[in-house]
């Protein structure tokens, strides 16, 4: 004879364990870029607004607008050296949302150039306090000479060069989110209008700050990008 077990009157059966699928190390990572991709940009906007104004840029001027307030030089070399790092290490996340076939290369592609490019930018914008030194330091015609010397370089040329990959790889992998869906193809619109503004015209802070604005409009939408796929795959 075989007997059931029953549990006691009134007090209900305990149910079985769900075990809760255990999120990758991969997948809790896309909220931190998704994050840096939107404070990034923001950074450098900052940076570019509190650079210091040059009369021209002449190499004369530019060590002299970099050696007049020593304090502003820091905070906008701070500003947009942070800015560039955040935002170039969290592009190499922004292939996760790919999901089709379409476009994937072309985010790969892009966001491998504007890592490579935004990082080159991060220590370039460092040598700023150098040249504020020099211009503080020495005579306006040795500081002038010097900042010449190091600009014309082997070294500075190749990392001039490699900084390009940083205007160019985020329209990049914008294009390949924008084929795969993930973003509207409107918003390489103001990618391309910051960039093509920003070369035509001379550099005045705030002008350029208004520029980088309109352009980080689309990295911070693949930001929040990130964070919603982070949150859906939370659920």
């Amino acid at each position: 004879m075989t007997t059931q077990l029953t549990p006691p009157t009134g007090r209900p059966a305990t149910a079985p364990a769900v075990d809760r699928p255990t999120r990758s190390a991969a997948a809790r990572l896309l909220p931190i870029a998704g994050g840096a991709l939107i404070a990034g940009p923001l950074l450098y906007v900052a940076g570019m607004a509190t650079s210091p104004p040059a009369d021209s840029m002449a190499a004369a001027d530019y060590v002299a607008s970099l050696a007049r307030d020593e304090g502003q030089t820091a905070l906008s070399a701070l500003l947009l050296h942070y800015g560039n790092l955040l935002h170039a290490l969290a592009w190499l996340a922004a292939p996760a949302l790919v999901r089709g076939r379409r476009g994937g290369t072309l985010t790969v592609v892009g966001a491998l150039l504007s890592a490579l490019g935004l990082v080159s930018v991060t220590g370039l914008v460092l040598s700023d306090f150098w040249t504020g030194a020099i211009g503080r330091e020495l005579d306006p015609a040795t500081a002038e000479a010097l900042f010449t010397t190091v600009e014309s370089s082997a070294g500075m040329g190749v990392v001039g060069t490699l900084t390009l990959l940083g205007l160019i790889g985020p329209v990049v992998a914008l294009a390949g989110l924008a084929r795969d869906g993930v973003i509207g193809w409107w918003l390489l619109a103001p990618a391309v209008a910051a960039l093509v503004l920003s070369m035509a015209l001379p550099f005045q802070p705030l002008l350029f700050a208004a520029f980088a604005l309109v352009g980080a409009a689309p990295t911070v939408v693949v930001g929040l990008r990130l964070l919603q796929r982070s949150r859906a795959g939370a659920v």
